[in-house]
């Protein structure tokens, strides 16, 4: 019997097989159906993913972004505690050129824990983004990966990821930084001034200041256009055993024509992941107000010093920390999850690798660790 599918509609049109109006609905082994993906398919997926591999996803982003906490603690104390000796100093034995000097040292000591800060995040970053291709991987597949598969499947294409994100952020944000730093620090020299003969601390170009901020701002714009291009890239690089270079590339062939969507769809995720990450960390908020209340409940009149002003508001910051990295091991998989599942996606609606899919679906057992058979 010949199935029709409406006036003047031949059978079978649409540009997937399953996508026909009144074809059957595609295979589901995993946490996905193996035809093109809507909204919900993609973001249902996600959620589907880290309720099942809730251990392996939690696992690795408690162990990396535990140790981001201990560095960014560890920079919070070094800076804190110069920061104190300066305050320590009688205020008749202040003079601008210690006070200049102590201002130079904040702004370089600001700029070299904000590099190291973003080395850390990109390489932790790029975990999580191999962590969460190679769970959903077996996902998709309808297929649970133990912990030492999906370690091994992680550090064996975390490198690769690290160099697409290395490449990524030495072309969007690392420019746009340096612009708006130098703007920033112009705006700054201008602004403050020595107190004893009312001279600027830094003489510097007065075209620095819009020229930074504005470049820094048209860069950022270029800069996002060029990351959702890319945003696949890691994808490509876990599933396809793709080099740094050739994964950017893949990336912006799969995100031609459908950059709006891939764009949209990833926003939504970033802000799905934001709402509840502050969800997590608005406990850990409301009770780091806790140390700086009790060490400053006197007031000044009653003697309390800046060392404890100071010591309530490194505490307000670990407990802060300590909030962000609970938020963070919670929420910092899904964002991952969503554009490896878009994808999955425009490989289905691009290249057809449904019946891929369903093929390796159907296979009794999973193809061993190296495999050319678990390249998609």
């Amino acid at each position: 019997m010949t199935h029709h599918t409406g006036p003047g509609i031949p059978p079978g049109a649409g540009r997937h097989p399953y996508g026909a109006w009144g074809a059957p609905r595609p295979p589901r082994p995993g946490v996905i159906p193996l035809g093109p993906l809507g909204v919900g398919d993609i973001l249902g997926g996600a959620l589907a993913t880290y309720r099942r591999a809730w251990r392996q996803l939690m696992g690795m982003s408690l162990l990396v972004f535990g140790v981001l906490a201990l560095l960014a603690g560890a920079a919070l104390l070094i800076g804190a505690g110069s920061v104190l000796d300066f305050l320590d100093e009688p205020p008749e034995e202040i003079t601008p050129a210690s006070a200049e000097e102590m201002l130079m040292s904040l702004l370089i000591g600001l700029g070299v824990i904000w590099l190291v800060a973003m080395c850390a995040l990109l390489l932790g970053t790029s975990v999580i983004q191999a962590v969460c291709a190679a769970v959903l991987r077996g996902a998709v597949l309808g297929r649970s990966l133990p912990f030492g598969t999906v370690w091994r499947e992680t550090w064996s294409r975390v490198w690769a990821v690290i160099g697409v994100n290395l490449l990524v952020s030495l072309v969007t944000v690392l420019p746009a930084f340096v612009l708006f730093y130098a703007g920033w620090l112009g705006l700054t020299g201008s602004a403050l001034f020595a107190a004893a003969d009312g001279q600027r601390l830094w003489d510097l170009p007065g075209w620095l200041v819009p020229v930074g901020l504005l470049g820094g701002l048209a860069w950022g714009m270029l800069g996002a256009w060029f990351w959702v291009r890319c945003s696949l890239a890691p994808a490509a690089a876990v599933f396809e055993g793709l080099g740094p270079v050739a994964a950017l590339r893949r990336s912006a062939r799969l995100v031609r024509g459908d950059w709006w969507r891939v764009f949209g769809i990833t926003l939504l995720a970033a802000v799905i992941a934001m709402l509840a990450a502050w969800v997590v960390q608005l406990p850990f908020q409301i009770l780091g107000l806790v140390p700086s209340a009790v060490l400053t409940a006197g007031g000044p009149d009653d003697g309390t010093s800046s060392g404890s002003l100071m010591a309530g508001l490194v505490a307000a910051v670990l407990i802060g920390l300590l909030g962000a990295l609970v938020s963070q091991t919670v929420t910092s998989a899904f964002t991952p999850l969503v554009q490896t599942l878009l994808y999955v996606d425009r490989r289905i609606r691009m290249e057809n690798l449904a019946p891929t899919l369903a093929g390796a679906a159907a296979r009794p057992s999973w193809p061993p660790y190296g495999s050319p058979a678990r390249r998609w």
